[in-house]
């Protein structure tokens, strides 16, 4: 298999794939006091170790959540997750469990979108 740290974030120790361009309405599901909660969002950008986007709702980090994912008019993923950021509402989230069969999924989903250029955390 080729390495996903082509076009830009190779060799970064802050982040493990290349983000890509993606545009996508989300779900993001939650446990919070007992209560489930079924939260919409906008993904950003996708790899297949994470989603950037914007919540509406605020979000802790460290907070465990499910994402469903629409990589089409048919097609969905539905991945454990983590809240890794938090920046006013826009949001990065860690996927935490993801099969080889939903990784594929995404690499194909992600053939041909632009690579989001990593410039690390700059001081």
């Amino acid at each position: 298999m080729a390495s996903s740290n082509s076009g830009g974030a190779a060799g970064s120790p802050d982040r493990i794939c290349s983000r890509h361009v993606f545009e996508a309405r989300i779900r993001i599901r939650l446990e919070r006091d007992g209560r489930k909660l079924n939260l919409p969002g906008w993904a950003r950008n996708l790899s297949e170790s994470g989603v950037g986007g914007f919540v509406a709702e605020a979000l802790n980090l460290g907070e465990l959540v499910t994402l469903e994912i629409p990589l089409s008019d048919s097609d969905k993923l539905v991945i454990p997750a983590k809240v890794v950021r938090a920046l006013g509402t826009e949001y990065g989230f860690q996927l935490t469990a993801l099969s080889a069969e939903q990784r594929q999924r995404i690499q194909a989903v992600l053939e041909g979108r632009p690579v989001i250029p990593y410039h690390g955390n700059q001081s």
